[in-house]
């Protein structure tokens, strides 16, 4: 396009041009326009895909037939998904494209005409940011910027507080979601900006609240009713956690794509010898290659942060790594292990610690080949349900004491906890449940020779059945689980000093706990913890309330006695359920020398 056809067009009666719009190449670099350095080939596909507005006959009218066609069926496309690493220029790239959009526009003798408006009508873009500084200093901040500094749009525009007033009735705004859903404008284009920032759902359960979903869904309905063909959502954030918002939608559109897997090599210390093993830091991360789409009009891309930003290296990400590895890979390669404010950051070893059988049935049953050990006191804590919630009991017991190295050779002692059985009653469509049921059941199990230590309840209800039980001789407390005692459980998960049944629920709850406060460990507003608050409740109170023995054998805690010790005990209830070490806790147990 940097043939000068500005005559030829003009003398063209049906022309849309006022002025033949430069290519991207030109509008980037050269001194009247943004005279910006040069773009990655992705960073480029997305200012194309973000500013392409013009008809398929104006693209060859001033491109060629061939080159026409051909960019108007790549970038003409009403979404636009990016899940890109954090630093990879997401800003920088997206107000380049806004930038190029207007100008596109300000190229037409009247844009709302171009797309069937009245004249003078308005045509509007929006950023919208997570927080109104978010707005202020980055998005908005850089465009103005880009702006001030380009000869060709000096006389062309107005800037306000949170907007710029462009000619031809055309206005950039400045966003965010802690105002008002900006209804009424007459949206082309509407970036939502680290959209996976923005809350999953609501805490109140309001359907009208600024979570993620909602925002989107809000601002794709604006877009679709005033430029239904050429309008677009342009989705911007790198993922905060497996199954975010961006994730989600990402998979949403894919229909088929290939897979490639990536490493690299980092050498730690550069003055050391690179083929040492223990010198090396390897990473490795996934990068999709999109063959289709379920739905047209769609560009989708998933790439880490040094192949998207020209300016960086992965070498400039070693620190980050060796440091964390998990955020580094959710922040930088696009590849979340885990939500950022999840509870248990290490779902692997959640998993590896629920490596039991529940022995109990479908009728809430013991299973006969479960037998209460000799001079073994058994703890259980119960989470009383509410009108809508279960309500579950977990017994643990401490099955021994083992010696843990920690530091230049330094041990301590700590108890190794068994979660024998976890039990539960869901609420029914007459009523809560009987917490009746729940009595028996415990009186039952102490009927069946089990030792119990201790009883704990939550608050809710539960003076009643304390009292029933201690009238038996079962003595009974309250606990209200907190973080403190979810803490204890996430040391002994960490540890490998926990085994506790293999319940999906179970896993799905603590998988799902959110660090709300510094006080506060919780679910979900559409999940729950009430398996979750029974067996750390239990767990709890067995390291609480057992007694080390002084004279008794103190073993050495390594994951391989863990798993012997474990085959030996399910062997002998008839079930054969052995956890599989990953070769990252082999690695790190060999390097403590407990293996």
């Amino acid at each position: 396009m940097s043939l000068d056809l500005s005559d030829f067009i003009d003398a063209l009666e049906d022309s849309p041009f006022q002025e033949i719009p430069v290519d991207l190449d030109v509008f980037l670099h050269d001194s009247q326009y943004l005279d910006q350095p040069p773009l990655s080939q992705i960073q480029r596909d997305l200012v194309e895909a973000m500013s392409q507005i013009y008809k398929q006959e104006d693209l060859v009218r001033i491109m060629g037939k061939r080159e026409g066609e051909e960019h108007f069926k790549k970038y003409t496309k009403g979404e636009v998904i990016l899940q890109l690493g954090k630093g990879s220029g997401k800003d920088h790239t997206s107000t380049i494209g806004c930038a190029y959009l207007v100008y596109k526009l300000l190229c037409l003798k009247d844009p709302a005409r171009y797309f069937g408006k009245p004249p003078g009508d308005a045509i509007d873009i929006i950023n919208v940011a997570i927080n109104a500084q978010q707005a202020k200093n980055v998005f908005f901040k850089g465009l103005k910027g880009k702006i001030a500094r380009a000869p060709w749009f000096a006389g062309k525009y107005d800037p306000k507080v949170d907007s710029i007033e462009f000619d031809k009735y055309i206005t950039v705004y400045s966003g965010h979601s802690e105002r008002e859903s900006h209804e009424g404008l007459n949206l082309i284009l509407a970036i939502l900006d680290e959209i996976s920032g923005f809350s999953m759902e609501s805490a109140s359960g309001n359907e009208n609240a600024k979570t993620g979903d909602a925002i989107y869904k809000a601002f794709r309905a604006s877009v679709d009713s005033r430029f239904p063909d050429y309008g677009k959502v342009i989705l911007l954030s790198f993922p905060r956690y497996p199954g975010d918002f961006i994730s989600k939608h990402y998979d949403k559109v894919v229909a088929e794509k290939d897979v490639e897997i990536k490493t690299h090599t980092f050498i730690i210390n550069p003055d050391l010898p690179a083929d040492l093993p223990e010198n090396q830091f390897t990473i490795e991360w996934e990068e999709d290659h999109i063959k289709s789409y379920k739905t047209s009009g769609v560009y989708a891309v998933k790439r880490p942060t040094w192949e998207v930003n020209p300016t960086r290296r992965i070498e400039d990400f070693e620190r980050s790594f060796v440091d964390d590895y998990a955020d580094a890979m959710q922040r930088f390669a696009c590849m979340p292990s885990y939500a950022s404010d999840a509870f248990f950051k290490q779902k692997e070893k959640l998993e590896q610690a629920m490596c039991l059988h529940n022995p109990i049935d479908s009728f809430k049953r013991i299973e006969a080949a479960w037998q209460p050990k000799e001079d073994v006191r058994y703890f259980l804590h119960a989470d009383l349900a509410q009108k809508h919630d279960k309500c579950a009991v977990a017994i643990s017991h401490v099955e021994k004491w083992v010696e843990v190295r920690t530091f230049n050779d330094y041990t301590q002692v700590h108890p190794l906890v068994i979660v024998d059985a976890v039990v539960w009653w869901e609420p029914k469509k007459e009523g809560p449940v009987n917490l009746s049921e729940v009595k028996n059941w415990i009186v039952d199990f102490r009927r069946q020779g089990f030792h119990i230590g201790l009883v704990t309840f939550d608050r809710w209800q539960s003076f009643d059945i304390q009292q029933e039980l201690k009238s038996v001789g079962i003595k009974a407390d309250t606990l209200s689980v907190g973080k403190k005692h979810y803490e204890d459980l996430a040391m002994l998960i960490y540890e490998n000093r926990v085994m506790m049944p293999h319940i999906q629920i179970l896993l799905d709850e603590m998988s799902q706990l959110r660090i709300i406060s510094d006080k506060k460990v919780d679910h979900p507003r559409k999940g729950s913890k009430d398996l979750s608050d029974a067996v750390t409740g239990a767990v709890y109170n067995a390291i609480a309330h057992t007694p080390r023995n002084l004279n008794q054998e103190i073993s050495i805690h390594s994951w391989k006695s863990l798993k012997k010790d474990n085959q030996k005990r399910e062997e002998l209830e008839g079930v054969i359920v052995a956890p599989k070490a990953t070769e990252e806790v082999r690695e790190y147990l060999t390097n403590m020398g407990l293996m």
